[in-house]
């Protein structure tokens, strides 16, 4: 059985992020990474967390193979963004378990809702958030919707007390 964790970020996984995400928007995707998007993957820790949200990691025998991170949008509610997994860990359902931990988080902090931003391309992801509940929606105050979304989605969330 595969040792795997999705832990919160720590000085060991400085750089997964960038590692990560870069090379698949780029590779994957077709895709050049905007500024912002550099220096949010770059730098988690000031870009997320410091602000209310979180940067999420699997290790899978001490390597990092997937990211997700959680930014707070304004008083109760959050978007995921920059979910990836590395290919040679996909179809393990880390992606489904990175999205749940955002939702975890989410209830943690007593949020009202999770968002997220994603594009037609990505078919199989959109089609996995719907049936953990996602729905279209447009999108909420605080939210910075980059110039290559194509869906915004929402799920709900109750109060975790």
């Amino acid at each position: 059985m595969l040792d795997l964790t999705i832990d919160r970020y720590s000085e060991k996984n400085q750089g997964d992020f960038e590692r990560l995400w870069v090379p698949w928007l780029k590779d994957s995707m077709g895709i050049v990474p905007q500024k912002e998007d550099v220096e949010e993957v770059r730098n988690p820790e000031e870009k997320y967390i410091r602000g209310g949200g979180m940067a999420f990691y699997a290790n899978m025998e001490a390597e990092c193979v997937g990211v997700v991170a959680v930014k707070k949008l304004n008083e109760s509610e959050y978007e995921f963004c920059k979910l990836v997994v590395h290919e040679k860990a996909r179809g393990r359902g880390l992606g489904k378990k990175l999205v749940q931990r955002c939702i975890d988080f989410v209830k943690e902090v007593d949020g009202t809702a999770l968002y997220l931003q994603s594009f037609h391309q990505l078919a199989v992801a959109v089609n996995m958030y719907q049936k953990m509940g996602f729905e279209d929606c447009d999108a909420p105050k605080g939210m910075l919707v980059v110039a290559r979304t194509e869906i915004i989605m929402k799920m709900d969330i109750g109060s975790a007390s």
